[in-house]
Parts: structure tokens; C-alpha cells; sequence
């Protein structure tokens, strides 16, 4: 019998059965991050899936599957497992049936809905709760009778998921400051920019997107943007990088692409050179060169008041479709089309670009968030992204809006590179808090 419910049928905890999930507090996390040595148990539920929807060894792995089953609470559901399989099959996941994690982004509960985003290839719901999780990893499994053949397979399985998820794609994280290009003496001053850096780290945001609006990208030269690679590339380990490869001279984005396919960066994104092309076949075709030339996965960018390009959403969509290509940076305030985009596309990362309505972003499909006021209030937007409830989330929007819009009226003429640079100077060593008291003291 096929069901539409997603509703945990398996849980042993009761609480999890009745629970009402607010649509405000739902959000979506990357399924990648769910393969973790701490939760083996969802790859032997992977490979019971597998099973069951293509017809191989479907006999092992229910007994393996039973075998988990019986030894973790001594009963096998699995033909409530076929029926929510079944439900993903033909529906999808179902937003209103979300995986409850705890604050270190730790699965509390919904392994099985979990497997079948594993294998459905889905970036599952989630809600976030103030829980400790259970642990089911390989040491779990050699104390509870799995034979060594079994493990391997399942550690082998394990391997070969996460290059599935790596395919075409790498993992990125859902938070990425847009930083600013600190120049001293005609080249980057290095220990400004570390320090900055690791200002950013302390406060949670250890995703740099480098050489893009913010950081000036389209209007440095090709020496200055080596440079930057270059440095960035000595410190890859502490960070994961999108580099903004755009300019207005085609040669030196393939030239740049060249040296990044050698570095640690770990994803590429461009505007295309707007003062060059405008119709759309053009545009297609640039994305098409530049995600053929590079190894590394590619974003669109998309920030209409910069470039005056302002494609509607099935252009948009038609562009993510381009190999190679895994996601797009929208900057831009119509909130209908990324929810059309967000709707039309699976499993591409759609990184909102409007700092100041972020949250709605979030709330309207986008799954991850690059901006310049990442690099004044970190700590404020980590919360926007990844606050407990939707009332943390929201008053943080907020304390942020109000702050920027007191700065805007201290720097009304500044561009946004140079906005950042003035007041991340006078924010100097004081925390968000710090800094935002201040703001509403001289203010009143």
C-alpha cells in the first residue's frame, strides 16, 4: 500500500511520533554532511534501498538491514521502510516531515527518511533541537555480530557515496563572507587580510569568496587576482574558497582558471563580462567555455543591478542545467523567481546574495548564503543561517538591517567594496554586540 505520509513510522522515541515542526523553522542541510563515521547505520539502510528499488541482493541486505534492526531495538520494520521508499519514489521528500538534528548538526532522529535522501539523491529538511545524538558507528557493528565481510562492504559503500556526492561537485559549506581585497603598496597586504580572515573563522564563517563584488574582483588586475590565489592557496586547509574568476577580459578569466585547476580552491564562480555580451546565447555559451576549462565545479552569478543582466527564471534554470555547473550566486531582491529557480532545480546550491533580506532568501529556496556584511557582522548572519528557532533567526535579520542602515547614512557614496573596508575600520576589535550597542547609542 503506497503513502503519501512521510511521518516517522520507525521511531523508537516516542516524542519524535506527534511532533509539530514549524514551516518558519525548517531549513535544508547538505545530505553530504549526514555520511559521517558516527552514523553508519544510514549506509546499511542505503544499501537495503538500493536493493529494494533495483532488485539486487535484495535477500542480503534485508537480513543485514533486520540484523541492525533486531540488535537496536529488537524488531524489523522493514515493510514500514518499503512504504516510506515507496512515498519518496513517487513524491519526493515532504517538507512538512523534517529530520530534527541538534546544534553540532547531528541527526536525532529519521534515519531511514535520511537513507532515502541518500539515495534519492535529495538535501534533506531539517529542524534544529538542543539534544545529544546516539552514535551507531563502525565499532557499534564489530560489538554487535556484523561479520568482517559485512563491515567492509558497508565501509566500502560508505566510500563510494561520498565520491557519488563528489561527482561533479564538491562539498561547500552554507556560509561564505565575500571578502574584501586589501591592497598595500599595489599588492595584498597579507597580514591585514589573514587577520581579517581569522576574525571571520572565530565567529563560525570559514567559507571565503574571494575577488568577487566585494572584493572588487572585476575591476583588479590579472597580477592581483595571482596573488590573491596564490595566498589563499598557502591557507586552504583552514578554509574552503569559491574564487570569483569574472573580468572583463576573457583571456584572463581562462588564464585564471588555469592556475586555479592547479590550486586547493575548491569552486569557481564568474559574472560574465557584461560590457562584451548581453543576449543569452552569448551568456550560455560563456558559461558552457568556462565550465569545460575548469576542473573545479562552477556558480553562476547573478546580480542584475551590477552587470544590467536580468534573466528570467527559466534562462536561469537553463544555465544550471550546463555540465559542470552546480549552483548559482543570486543577488537580486525578486524573491518569486528564486523561489521558481529553488523549485525547478535539485541539488544545486543556491547561494542568496542579498545581505539584508537574507532570511526571506532562505525561506524562499536559497540553501546558503555569500555576502559583504558577512565580513562586519559574522556572527549576526551565522545566526540568520543556522539560529535554533525562527525567532533567533529573525531578530538577528534585523539587528542586522538596522545596523547597515545607520552605516548607509555615515557612508551614503561609498560603493559596497569600499562601505565594507570603511566600517570593518571603525568596527575595529569590537565584537557584533559590541559594535551594534554603539551603533544604536549614537543613533538615539
Amino acid at each position: 500500500m503506497e503513502i503519501k505520509s512521510q511521518k516517522d513510522l520507525i521511531s523508537i522515541d516516542k516524542k519524535w511520533k506527534n511532533i509539530k515542526f514549524k514551516d518558519s523553522e525548517i531549513h535544508i542541510k547538505n545530505i553530504k554532511d549526514f555520511i559521517t563515521d558516527e552514523h553508519i547505520d544510514i549506509i546499511v539502510r542505503y544499501l537495503y534501498i538500493k536493493s529494494y528499488i533495483e532488485g539486487v541482493k535484495y535477500d542480503k541486505y534485508k537480513m543485514m538491514y533486520e540484523k541492525m534492526m533486531k540488535k537496536r531495538v529488537n524488531k524489523s520494520y522493514y515493510n514500514e521502510f518499503n512504504k516510506i521508499i515507496d512515498s519518496f519514489k513517487k513524491h519526493g521528500y515532504l517538507k512538512e516531515y523534517p529530520i530534527p538534528i541538534n546544534n553540532k548538526g547531528k541527526m536525532l532522529n529519521g534515519s531511514h527518511r535520511l537513507a532515502c535522501c541518500l539515495y534519492f539523491n535529495i538535501n534533506p529538511y531539517v529542524c534544529i533541537f538542543d539534544e545529544e545524538d546516539h552514535e551507531y558507528n563502525i565499532k557499534w557493528f564489530h560489538e554487535n555480530g556484523f561479520t568482517s565481510e559485512e563491515i567492509i562492504e558497508i565501509e566500502k559503500t560508505k566510500e563510494e557515496v561520498l565520491k557519488k556526492y563528489s561527482f561533479n561537485k564538491v562539498y561547500l559549506k552554507n556560509v561564505y563572507a565575500a571578502t574584501i581585497t586589501p591592497i598595500k603598496n599595489e599588492n595584498l597586504d597579507t597580514d591585514y587580510f589573514y587577520k581579517h580572515i581569522s576574525t571571520l573563522k572565530k565567529n563560525n564563517i570559514d567559507g571565503l569568496f574571494l575577488c568577487g563584488n566585494t572584493g572588487n574582483g572585476m575591476n583588479l588586475n590579472f597580477d592581483l587576482k595571482k596573488e590573491v590565489l596564490e595566498y589563499v592557496n598557502k591557507i586552504s586547509k583552514e578554509y574552503s574558497l569559491i574564487f570569483h574568476v569574472g573580468s572583463q577580459n576573457t583571456q584572463d578569466i581562462e588564464k585564471m582558471i588555469a592556475l586555479i585547476n592547479k590550486s586547493n580552491v575548491s569552486c569557481i564562480a564568474s559574472m560574465p563580462p557584461y560590457h562584451i555580451i548581453a543576449k543569452f546565447n552569448e551568456i550560455k555559451q560563456f558559461y558552457e567555455r568556462i565550465a569545460k576549462l575548469s576542473t573545479k565545479p562552477v556558480l553562476i552569478y547573478h546580480i542584475p543591478n551590477i552587470t544590467g543582466i536580468n534573466l528570467p527564471a527559466e534562462e536561469i534554470i537553463e544555465l544550471l542545467s550546463i555540465n559542470n555547473v552546480i549552483g548559482i550566486k543570486y543577488t537580486d531582491a525578486d524573491l518569486e523567481k528564486l523561489k521558481t529557480i529553488s523549485e525547478n532545480v535539485k541539488d544545486k546550491y543556491i547561494f542568496y546574495g542579498k545581505d539584508d533580506l537574507l532570511l526571506n532568501g532562505l525561506l524562499n529556496g536559497a540553501n546558503a548564503g555569500i555576502g559583504g556584511c558577512y565580513n562586519i557582522f559574522p556572527s549576526f548572519i551565522y545566526k540568520i543561517m543556522n539560529g535554533n528557532t525562527y525567532a533567533e533567526r529573525l531578530d538577528n535579520q534585523n539587528k542586522l538591517n538596522y545596523a547597515i542602515k545607520v552605516l548607509r547614512k555615515k557612508f551614503p557614496t561609498l560603493p559596497g567594496s569600499e562601505f565594507v573596508s570603511e566600517v570593518i575600520k571603525i568596527k575595529a576589535d569590537k565584537t557584533d554586540e559590541e559594535f551594534y550597542r554603539l551603533l544604536e547609542e549614537e543613533h538615539d
